[in-house]
């Protein structure tokens, strides 16, 4: 594997890692404040490690568009029971303004779906930029799918079910 390309994915590990502590603040939309600035600067340093010109305004644009092509899915259950019954990252820190038991749901599901997702949108953007695309020429629409998958992964790793290059559910040393 290049070594930019190995660069980018620790880069991708580490703000997955932030994006689900970031998803444990127990602040309804403080939560989903610092996901979303973790994810914009996660994409700043992958533009800047494949030298591709950044822009915040299309950043935003791009990775909301890739996030709204999971919360329907996670309405019908691919998030698991939990998430059929919070439907993504806004509703999921709304719950936490229910006493206890929206606290409970809330802690439980929001640092996972923030890992997943962060993973997900940091894996659609190496394979795009590894493929000489720029944030100008990127298409939702076209990697839907593979955004989907991504999530999937990010998903399991988050939750500790997957072992990545071998790592287990922690960073290594040289991911951190």
């Amino acid at each position: 594997m290049e070594e930019r390309e190995s660069q980018a994915r620790r880069t991708v590990n580490r703000y997955m890692w932030f994006a689900m502590g970031g998803g444990l603040l127990p602040v309804p939309f403080l939560d989903v404040a610092a996901v979303s600035a973790l994810q914009l600067r996660m994409l700043q340093v992958l533009s800047n490690q494949y030298d591709v010109p950044f822009s915040r305004d299309v950043g935003k644009k791009i990775i909301t568009a890739l996030l709204g092509s999971i919360v329907p899915a996670s309405l019908t259950g691919t998030f698991g029971a939990t998430m059929n019954a919070l439907g993504g990252t806004a509703v999921g820190s709304a719950m936490r303004m229910v006493p206890v038991v929206g606290q409970v749901i809330g802690t439980l599901t929001m640092p996972a779906f923030s890992g997943a997702a962060t993973y997900a949108i940091g894996r659609v953007f190496i394979q795009h930029f590894e493929s000489g695309g720029t944030l100008l020429d990127f298409d939702p629409a076209k990697l839907r799918e593979y955004f989907r998958e991504q999530f999937e992964k990010g998903r399991d790793l988050a939750s500790g079910t997957h072992a990545e290059s071998g790592h287990g559910n922690q960073p290594s040393a040289t991911e951190a």
